[in-house]
């Protein structure tokens, strides 16, 4: 070997000693680190996966076969075309397998009462031949009592005499002012809020109620009026005992299905 290559190689050795990196103090900062750092990590990790499946779904969905020279992506790129997403109406009759099961009627009735503060919820009979599978409880709130009722829209009941299935948007009447509106499930809510007439001593009676329609078949109602009855004689109040936000949550709750 030359002086001169055996000079250059001894430089390139010291040049590489110093950046030998200290591993005692990297894995000492590091455990210390990480273990503070650590369930960030994972969360941060899983995060992550799922974005990644997410934009490997989407770009599978946009631009199907990327492998392949022949897919359609080359056809639909060349000639500028635009893919077109089918989105289902979901305001259609909705089928006898899509009805969610309800909760036992105890379980119903104790939910009811939890939610709304009643003093007290009973359950009573419905005099129908039991296909729309309807329950109905009154609930004492401040002496008035709400009625909570729950049956299946869309039961056999509706097209035995040559009737149409019904869709869950049956219940907004084609009226103007009626406040009726769609949920992301395609659930539509039917508000009706009448506000008592007061006249000096004199207010008139008067009610809030809501109807649920959901999108798989459930129909809720819920009344919730200022009369009611203490201690044998008539009273009303200024306002309906639950205020809409309140019917509102009751109507939407998860608490009636299993």
């Amino acid at each position: 070997m030359h002086t001169d290559d055996t000079g250059v190689t001894g430089l390139l050795r010291r040049a590489s000693d110093d950046l030998t990196p200290d591993v005692h103090r990297l894995v000492t900062g590091g455990i210390a680190r990480g273990r503070s750092r650590q369930r960030r990590v994972r969360i941060g990790s899983a995060v992550a996966s799922l974005a990644v499946i997410g934009v490997a779904g989407t770009l599978a969905a946009v631009v199907p076969g990327l492998d392949d020279p022949n897919s359609a992506r080359d056809t639909d790129v060349a000639g500028g075309g635009t893919v077109a997403t089918q989105v289902p109406d979901p305001d259609r009759p909705p089928t006898a397998a899509e009805l969610r099961p309800l909760v036992p009627p105890q379980e119903m009735a104790d939910a009811i009462k939890s939610m709304i503060g009643a003093d007290d919820v009973r359950a009573v009979d419905v005099d129908q031949p039991g296909q729309d599978r309807a329950r109905l409880y009154r609930a004492t709130v401040l002496q008035t009592e709400v009625s909570f009722r729950i049956r299946w829209y869309n039961s056999p009941l509706v097209t035995e005499d040559g009737g149409q299935p019904l869709a869950p948007s049956h219940i907004c009447e084609p009226s103007p002012g009626v406040d009726c509106s769609t949920l992301p499930d395609g659930s539509r809510l039917l508000r009706n809020d009448v506000e008592p007439f007061v006249s000096g001593a004199l207010i008139a009676p008067a009610e809030r109620s809501l109807t649920l329609a959901t999108a798989d078949g459930w129909q809720i109602d819920v009344v919730s009026p200022n009369t009611g009855r203490d201690k044998g004689r008539d009273i009303t109040w200024n306002e309906p005992a639950l205020t809409m936000a309140e019917i509102e949550a009751l109507v939407t709750s998860d608490e009636w299905f299993r």
